[in-house]
């Protein structure tokens, strides 16, 4: 079977106009007809976001059934963090937080749900790295030591925002630096494939720069591939991948 997947930075709704609306985000994905998307940078009631549950709203216009979130930060009044949303029931579910080199830096998660359909059996990673590359790779790591206790019959895909290059310097304050290879990158192709996407998918007035990708089991054939523009309403471009399952 065809199996159609979206990765996308949400910016929790976050427009270049910004105005905040998943639903616009949603309606625009849902022309791609997507099997399961990972969402990056999603707000579960929070006051920024109207107190929306935006992994809901997500699941609903862009009709996909099942959902998971889990929260990595605490934030005005609710929770921030990544999701999935799919079209086949999601069977499990957890969240592993990623370790931190510096207690004041933000708190982020990997995010992992399996599914399966007949006798094939998906597990799902939606992550979004640190803006530290240190951080990075040691996250990556953490995620080599779960891919290393999967059934080597089941299959994996990861979308996510992995920032590679990106360093911050202070709020609201990065520089990007674009590489030929990245270590990030390079632990991760050591035990899976890589959409070789290579256009831009991060833009602001400080940098911009090819960070949002998708990572496949050696086993999976890759389709096509494309790079969403998404017409200015997130900071990120999405990632668009089909898959022979």
């Amino acid at each position: 079977m065809i199996l159609k997947i979206i990765t996308f930075n949400a910016a929790h709704g976050k427009g270049d106009d910004g105005k905040v609306s998943v639903i616009r985000q949603a309606n625009f994905l849902k022309e791609y007809q997507p099997d399961i998307v990972f969402l990056q940078e999603v707000d579960m009631y929070t006051r920024r976001s109207d107190k929306i549950n935006q992994i809901r709203l997500f699941s609903e216009k862009i009709g996909l059934p099942y959902s998971s979130m889990e929260s990595n930060i605490v934030l005005e009044g609710g929770y921030y963090g990544d999701g999935i949303i799919s079209r086949f029931p999601i069977a499990f579910s957890s969240n592993y937080l990623m370790p931190k080199t510096d207690p004041e830096n933000e708190q982020r998660g990997i995010l992992c749900n399996k599914i399966s359909f007949g006798t094939t059996k998906i597990n799902l990673f939606s992550l979004h790295l640190s803006t530290f590359e240190d951080e990075r790779i040691l996250a990556i790591q953490k995620l080599v030591e779960l891919l290393e206790k999967i059934d080597p019959n089941e299959l994996v895909i990861i979308g996510g925002d992995f920032n590679v290059g990106v360093t911050r310097l202070g709020k609201g304050k990065y520089v990007y630096e674009k590489k030929e290879e990245y270590e990030e990158y390079r632990l991760l192709k050591e035990k899976l494939s890589k959409v070789e996407n290579t256009e831009d998918t991060w833009f602001s007035a400080l940098g911009k720069g090819c960070i949002d990708t998708i990572f496949f089991s050696n086993s999976i054939k890759l389709r096509k591939f494309e790079t969403i523009d998404v017409k200015g309403l997130s900071d990120h471009s999405a990632v668009y991948a089909e898959f022979d399952i």
